[in-house]
């Protein structure tokens, strides 16, 4: 398997390329690509993104969080450089509400249901108070 990930890599970001600027890619967990398929004689991910983020080549968002990004990110300046760390925080109970008003109508037609505002405003209070491990 040696190989594999990085030809595959390179597969999604020559594609990426060809789009000329029409995709951006989005890198969930961005600090996991960082090592991330190297072997013997193979590059990292990381390393396979930086020739084109400094060529602009690339669009690229990725997301981490904030211990992860000093763990992984910020030990290669190389690759930090070519990032603009943006800091989301988590929304409040009124921004969860106003989130899941304007979401409504897509679960209800989806979903072939009625959801009362009573419904999204305890779904957000009682989200909030109760499930402690994860942001609304």
């Amino acid at each position: 398997f040696r190989g594999e990930f990085e030809d595959r890599f390179k597969a999604v970001l020559t594609e990426v390329e060809e789009a000329e600027g029409q995709i951006v890619l989005f890198i969930d967990e961005i600090h996991t690509v960082v090592g991330a398929g190297k072997a013997e004689g193979a590059m990292d991910a990381g390393n396979l993104l930086k020739p084109m983020l400094a060529r602009g080549k690339l669009r690229c968002i990725g997301a981490t969080t904030t211990n992860e990004y000093k763990l992984y990110v910020e030990k290669d300046k190389a690759l930090e450089r070519r990032f603009q760390q943006v800091f989301i925080q988590q929304p409040t109970v009124e921004d969860t509400i106003a989130i899941l008003r304007g979401l409504r109508e897509k679960y209800e037609v989806y979903h072939g249901v009625r959801i009362t505002d009573t419904a999204l405003v305890n779904a957000a209070m009682l989200s909030d108070r109760y499930i402690s491990d994860r942001f609304l």
